[in-house]
């Protein structure tokens, strides 16, 4: 594989397009769904987690300097996809740059769609500095003279699933009026996705989501962390990558469920949920668990032509307690995500603030799994004269939770693949999940009767042939043991405990804190963290932010930082300048 050659010129237009996309017009504050993917950026830096994507191969006589100008053109029209998210004072702001020409650069191929694909995910591990930008890398695999692939990554700070959609809907659309200098069908862009932000902002500074927070807080109060019973021990640095299987469910199956449910008003997608929670809680024995569903986070139709980060998670707890039949069960989740999809309107992150789960540095509050499931609809490509079209289906790389199960309906057939963390899981987990995933489903549609620990579920199944216990019931599983905490008062001890206690009484804007009072119960939340860390970190104190969101008390932050710095060969700075 190799890159083209740069000419003087094109590096000349490079440098200026450098300068163009660099002047900034304006900050506003960053949206909820920003702000989470900053934070958890900062507390997992260098890796490409948050990464969207999307390929589309073009066979046919191509005119790549046309393909650029439309590119150029799309992202004049969407200011998030020339924005950048910066640390301003106690918040995150979303700077818009001025638009200005935007490469395309071009990559010789010649192993075929398969190297494109290897090739794809190779360019996908490449990070995005969010404070520096572009949010957007858009690539063209040239496969041959008349063969192509064009690779988009963004951030997923200002894109998401449907935006990616518009991306490629928009960018063929101007290609020929690119190619022949006519003017472009697209109606001018009614609102921007700053506009949005702020708006949701107002919304929620206003108190016209009160009564959603409220519902969101009582739903959740008091719930568990899903602990999956691992392959192998949770390694102390992640590699991200997935092992996945695919599944499917005819649609016969999925009818059947969605017509024999008591009530009625079942889709597939809650057919799916309810079989998804069988497995889940068959696998870790738990009968309480939440699981996040995805959701597009468009309630107006001015927001369905732009470019951003919308798509909202619901965290729809299942309580599959006293072994209920799948039918009963079933009812329980329509009627758990019929709740839930009339108060959408709340962010993720205020859902989390709301029900003060329990947080663990390095894991996901809430939902440590999620169910994705997407209608199958075409994806409304512009005809290019002369050229084939086609969308390139590109593997997980990446995965950020301990489970996903992406599927795709299909009329009532449901198709698509369970993906878990390879490092905690091996491949022949994944396709254990997956085959229970079918099995639960066959079962439940032949007898919807069936008590759930009845239905055949071969991830449990295999668990128990082989002699492996199963995992404790959920009280036990989350029996914390005692704690001698030693008789100092709670009082600060050394120069970072003392250095800490400070700051957590400015933030926290509390009088009296103790160096074993937890940060959370105080009233923190992420953004606090990361004043705190900000702070500490001008006085010389190097914290580390991924700890300092999940749950903590200063006297555990400072023996981790110091035993971080140990391990390292050095003190920390507060330290030795108190020495």
């Amino acid at each position: 594989m190799t890159q083209t050659e740069t000419t003087a010129p094109e590096t000349a237009e490079a440098e200026t397009t450098e300068a163009a996309m660099s002047e900034e017009l304006f900050a506003l504050p960053a949206s909820f769904g920003q702000k989470r993917m900053w934070l958890l950026e900062q507390a997992g830096s260098g890796t490409a987690l948050y990464t969207m994507r999307a390929a589309l191969r073009l066979r046919g006589p191509l005119d790549h300097g046309a393909l650029e100008r439309a590119l150029t053109e799309v992202v004049a029209r969407h200011e998030v996809l020339r924005s950048v998210l910066r640390l301003d004072g106690n918040d995150i702001a979303q700077v818009v740059r001025a638009p200005g020409p935007v490469a395309l650069p071009v990559v010789d191929v010649p192993g075929g769609p398969d190297a494109a694909v290897a090739l794809a995910a190779e360019l996908s591990r490449e990070p995005f500095d969010l404070a520096a930008g572009p949010l957007l890398r858009c690539t063209l695999l040239r496969l041959a003279d008349e063969d192509h692939v064009l690779l988009a990554l963004v951030h997923h700070s200002v894109c998401d699933g449907m935006s990616l959609g518009v991306l490629l809907r928009e960018l063929t659309a101007l290609y020929e009026p690119c190619l022949h200098g006519t003017a472009h069908p697209l109606e001018e862009l009614p609102l921007q996705y700053a506009d949005y932000a702020v708006w949701l902002r107002e919304q929620v500074a206003s108190g016209a989501l009160e009564e959603q927070l409220a519902y969101w807080g009582e739903r959740l109060a008091g719930v568990r962390e899903l602990r999956l019973p691992a392959d192998l021990p949770r390694p102390a640095v992640r590699a991200w990558s997935a092992v996945s299987a695919p599944v499917r469910a005819a649609a016969p199956v999925v009818r059947q469920l969605r017509l024999t449910a008591p009530g009625g008003g079942v889709t597939a997608s809650m057919v799916a949920l309810a079989a998804y929670a069988v497995v889940l809680s068959r696998w870790s024995g738990q009968s309480d668990l939440v699981v996040g569903l995805p959701v597009a986070g468009r309630p107006e139709v001015d927001l369905e032509p732009l470019v951003g980060f919308f798509v909202n998670t619901l965290p729809i707890r299942v309580d599959l307690s006293g072994d209920p039949s799948f039918g009963e069960l079933l009812a329980q989740v329509r009627d758990r995500c019929v709740e839930a999809y009339s108060r959408a309107d709340v962010p993720f992150e205020l859902m989390v603030e709301r029900a003060h789960p329990d947080r663990r540095a390095g894991r996901l509050p809430l939902a440590q799994t999620l169910l994705n499931v997407q209608q199958s609809v075409p994806l409304g490509l512009a005809a290019i004269t002369g050229v084939t079209l086609e969308p390139v289906e590109l593997p997980d790389t990446a995965l950020q939770f301990d489970a996903v199960a992406d599927l795709v309906e299909q009329g009532d057939a449901v198709t698509g693949h369970v993906s878990l963390s390879a490092d905690l899981f091996t491949a022949g987990t994944a396709d254990l999940v997956a085959r229970s995933l079918s099995a639960v489903l066959r079962a439940a549609s032949a007898a919807p009767g069936t008590a759930l620990s009845a239905l055949p579920c071969p991830v449990a199944d295999a668990r128990a042939a082989a002699g492996t216990p199963q995992a404790a019931a959920p009280d036990e599983a989350y029996e914390e043991p005692p704690r001698d905490l030693p008789a100092d008062g709670g009082m600060p001890q050394t120069p970072g405990e003392h250095l800490l206690v400070a700051l957590w009484r400015e933030v926290l804007e509390v009088s009296e804190v103790g160096v074993h009072d937890e940060f959370y119960a105080l009233g923190g939340n992420s953004m606090r963290a990361v004043r705190i860390v900000t702070a500490a970190r001008e006085q010389g104190l190097e914290l580390p932010l991924d700890r300092m969101l999940g749950q903590h008390t200063i006297r555990e932050v400072i023996a981790h930082t110091e035993a971080a710095a140990a391990a390292a060969g050095h003190r920390t700075t507060a330290a030795a300048a108190a020495a």
